[in-house]
């Protein structure tokens, strides 16, 4: 660790160095000179260093290497595929968080750096003259763009009309067929004795502990006959598996890789039993394209000893997107464990990685070489149903990080693996782009058998490593460049999110920033981070997606170093190209030549050829991480590990297509049912619990507990509006005054959850997409005082659209009650039109005005009368969503506001658009 003496900031000893070769502060500057870091020379290559960490796109002179049959490499020629970019498994986000820790809201947090005087007399962010400031879109324009999107699916017909023709129709599904291979089907438990005989053996390979637990637990005396199970231990269950269940997915292989004079092994399936479209369709007309997707990726499988597994991971595109982004649905299957050795006998650095990476490609292209012919001229091959078409594989994407893509396509550190835009121009959005020249790039890699030195210059020509024969290289209708898929999570989430966050904490005192962090308002959608951000290490894709929620809460209004204009942060948010150049104003950035930001501009033309990015994002493919390897790595002894693993594998498997098989016995065929595309349905339906959280609520105890200050002269004004909706705004006081509540306990609510529709009209009850808290500070079992949470709502007023704020409006819900059936047939006299069950009282906030130029968010404030909050009951059917606030800060937030209390003591706040994809949608 180094500290910088001229800002007193610490850093590790690279960080140190980029930090000294790119300070604009002159006493940082003044370290350079004596720092002993780098030399004067080297000082100009900083800048060019790959932004991922490693500088393998620099050329340097020839390594001290000679005798290698792939010739004579830089150091930085190849990549090698370390372990720094591994991931940690994504965390899988709690529905239900009531966790509240009043300890963390309390605790000790740094004092806030002193404000800085503006000494131009610079206008404050709120008296900025809004002229100067670039304008936002306006909301109309997004919404009729949009507004096709929320009717019905766009759906791109082919243009042929042969393509996908059957070539016949089996009589026999791929049930049946199981069923006629399993001896004793007659038994629909079989082979097994009994259903209990068949769900112990389902709970010991699925959920179960280790085979030795199992043994342990069967020879207890009298259980197993008790049970009447047909097996004495786990060795008598395997074999019952590996004997007599059938084997639906290919059977993994042993085989050994040559690579520089060594053997390497790699376990693998037979790709084909797994499993450029008009030029295809042209060719041989009938045909049913089989895209495969596939995913690669090193990962760790021990926390010690440094133990790494290198999975690649296939599924192919014409199972749905809502199937294959699901790992329980099993869609993608574990192709092959490839070779992880570190290659430590190797002590060239450059030889090292060269080896590295032929050896990936070759093992890759002894795995996809089945692929080769039935791409070309096709095979027959039966769907699930029976049907036989005449299917053509061709890889059509390739899901990885940018490490990972580098390996792939050969392409250098640092530089765009889809196209040929220069490194020193990758931050431009303008700078014209192409897709890498495949056909020049092939010509090049078929020099390799013929002149060694002409091979390497073609290669150095069309901007590639020379590897020797990709595989990639002969694979049929396959162009790598356009198979490399954009990757959300490493280049979104773990990309470009990390780096705007470290930039946005050397730009602002952290000590503000994590003072933001704690005072956020809760929200079902928004985890708060209660320590703050700035001190996170390992930071998941999760916690950054989750950051991302309220990051522009943090930066709106606050004080930036020399008093720079705040309101250029805040654009640089919303229209990051336009405005990035504030971070080099700040001396945080020398440049912004970053492959991941660059990459954006590939999304919109992939989106277009491949879909939406949640069909091929590693989000789904770091998830399979701990099924497939993880998992089946703690089931070995650690010695011989892949055999092992590829058996316990194939085990789970069988069992997991005999539960299938079993279901499909008991329950018979179920009817086809015609599967809509996806929509953009924004309805979204109201539960409430079947009974009230509190029974009997006294009136008093509404006023003083939930703060509900009037709310029997608003419940007054609820029967006289209902039950006379002609009265004036005059009339209707008078009215109200007469009315005598017939009670004095109500039954109350503590949360409203939301649930989704699709366009179908079905609704998922097992996901609670949305919630609603109105709960008064409580204690828990320790005896803490749990806080009181009442959130805020979007209210439709009456006729308010699908998407939009129009007649819309901000509440935040204090009392969500039910009347007894007594009180409603006193209150509400039969008419035409019955009561709800379930009502709320609110309290509510100014109406949307035009969106604030700067970032683009609606700000509002309490909606006052006689110093008093204004104040309605509603229908609980007319709550449309819960709202989240970021609360308008101002340049330094007073340090007395809590996340629980900060709702009721800051004056205005902004509404969040950026909480969830539903809000972003609709709150326009």
């Amino acid at each position: 660790m180094n500290t910088c003496p001229g800002c007193a900031k610490n850093f590790e000893h690279t960080g140190y160095a980029h930090h000294l070769a790119q300070t604009t502060n002159p006493p940082c500057a003044a370290q350079l000179q004596f720092s002993g870091l780098f030399s004067e020379s080297e000082d100009a290559d900083l800048d060019g260093l790959a932004e991922d960490g490693d500088s393998d796109g620099l050329d340097g002179g020839d390594a001290d290497f000679t005798g290698d049959y792939f010739g004579y490499y830089d150091e930085q020629d190849l990549e090698w595929p370390d372990d720094d970019h591994d991931e940690l498994p994504l965390e899988s986000d709690r529905e239900d968080e009531e966790y509240h820790d009043t300890a963390l809201e309390h605790g000790w947090e740094r004092p806030a750096d002193p404000v800085q005087q503006d000494i131009d007399g610079g206008d404050d962010f709120e008296n900025l003259d809004n002229s100067d400031a670039l304008s936002q879109p306006h909301p109309a324009e997004r919404q009729e763009a949009e507004a096709p999107l929320g009717h019905q699916p766009i759906v791109e017909k082919f243009p042929r009309r042969h393509a996908g023709t059957p070539v016949h129709h089996s009589r026999t599904t791929a049930f049946e067929s199981y069923k006629n291979i399993l001896q004793g089907a007659e038994n629909v438990w079989a082979p097994f004795e009994s259903r209990i005989d068949y769900e112990v053996a389902k709970w010991a390979k699925l959920r179960g502990s280790g085979s030795t637990a199992f043994s342990e637990l069967l020879a207890i005396n009298g259980l197993r006959e008790a049970l009447g199970l047909s097996y004495q231990n786990s060795r008598e269950l395997n074999q019952v598996i590996d004997q007599q269940l059938p084997c639906r997915r290919p059977r993994f292989k042993h085989e050994e890789i040559i690579v520089a004079d060594e053997a390497f092994d790699v376990y693998s399936r037979d790709v084909m039993e797994q499993v450029v479209v008009k030029e295809l369709e042209t060719k041989k007309p009938g045909a049913t394209v089989i895209p495969i997707i596939l995913s690669s990726d090193k990962t760790q499988v021990t926390m010690f000893r440094n133990k790494s597994a290198y999975p690649v991971y296939m599924t192919i595109g014409n199972i749905p997107k809502e199937i294959h982004r699901k790992p329980s649905q099993r869609a993608w299957i574990l192709l092959a464990y490839l070779p992880t050795s570190k290659l430590d006998h190797i002590t060239n650095k450059a030889a090292r990685r060269r080896t590295a990476t032929n050896l990936f490609h070759a093992c890759l292209r002894h795995i996809l070489e089945p692929l080769k012919v039935p791409g070309e001229d096709g095979v027959a091959m039966a769907s699930g149903d029976g049907v036989v078409r005449r299917g053509h594989p061709i890889v059509a994407c390739y899901s990885a990080d940018y490490p990972e893509q580098l390996l792939t396509t050969g392409i250098k550190s640092g530089e765009c693996p889809k196209c040929d835009i220069p490194h020193k121009e990758l931050g431009s959005p303008h700078f014209p782009v192409n897709l890498r020249d495949l056909n020049a790039i092939l010509a090049a890699l078929s020099l390799v058998d013929e002149d060694y030195d002409l091979w390497r210059r073609a290669c150095q020509e069309c901007g590639i490593k020379p590897v020797f024969k990709p595989f990639w290289l002969d694979l049929p209708y396959t162009n790598i460049f356009q198979s490399i898929t954009p990757d959300v999570l490493h280049q979104l989430y773990q990309g470009i999110i990390k780096h705007l966050i470290e930039w946005i904490k050397e730009a602002c005192s952290e000590a503000e920033i994590d003072t933001r962090c704690r005072r956020l308002p809760p929200n079902h959608n928004i985890r708060l981070f209660l320590k703050g951000i700035s001190h996170l290490s390992r930071v998941s894709g999760t916690e950054h997606n989750q950051i991302c929620r309220f990051l522009l809460s943090i930066v709106i209004g606050i004080q930036l170093p020399g008093n720079l204009n705040n309101v250029l942060l805040d654009d640089a948010l919303t229209r990051f190209h336009d405005n990035k150049d504030i971070f080099l104003d700040l001396g945080i950035r020398s440049n912004f030549n970053l492959p991941k930001l660059h990459s954006f501009r590939h999304y919109v033309h992939m989106i277009k050829m491949y879909g939406t990015t949640d069909n091929y994002n590693t989000e789904y493919t770091e998830r399979l991480h701990i099924d497939l390897t993880k998992d089946a790595y703690r089931a070995t002894n650690h010695k011989d590990e892949y055999s092992q693993m590829t058996l316990w594998l194939e085990r789970r498997e069988k069992i997991l297509w005999h539960d299938n098989f079993v279901k499909w016995r008991l329950v018979g065929d179920l009817a086809l049912q015609e599967r809509s595309p996806p929509d953009m349905d924004y309805r979204r339906a109201i539960k409430m619990t079947k009974h009230p959280t509190v029974k009997r609520v006294p009136l008093d105890r509404i006023v003083q507990d939930y703060g509900a200050t009037v709310f029997t002269a608003a419940l007054a004004r609820y029967v006289v509006g209902r039950n006379q909706p002609g009265l004036s705004a005059v009339q209707l006081e008078q009215e109200a005054a007469h009315i005598i509540l017939p009670f004095d306990t109500v039954a109350t609510f503590h949360r409203i959850k939301f649930h989704a529709i699709d366009a179908r009209g079905f609704q998922d009850s097992s996901v609670t997409v949305d919630s609603v808290h109105s709960q008064p500070s409580r204690k828990d079992k320790r005896g803490h005082t749990i806080p009181a949470r009442f959130d805020t709502v979007l209210v439709n007023e009456g006729d308010g659209g699908i998407t939009g704020v129009d007649r819309y409006r901000v509440a935040q819900v204090r009392v969500v009650f039910t009347l007894t059936t007594q009180a409603t047939n006193l209150l509400f006299p039969a008419g035409p039109v019955k009561p709800p069950a379930h009502l709320a009282y609110v309290e509510w906030f100014t109406p949307f005005q035009q969106p604030e130029s700067h970032h683009g968010l609606y700000k509002i404030s309490r909606l006052m009368r006689h110093g008093e909050r204004l104040a309605s009951i509603i229908d609980v059917s007319d709550i449309h969503r819960s709202v989240h606030l970021f609360p308008n800060f101002g340049a330094v937030v007073p340090r007395e506001w809590t996340s629980s209390t900060v709702l009721e003591l800051c004056p205005s706040f902004f509404v969040n658009s950026f909480s969830d994809r539903h809000a972003y949608l609709t709150i326009v």
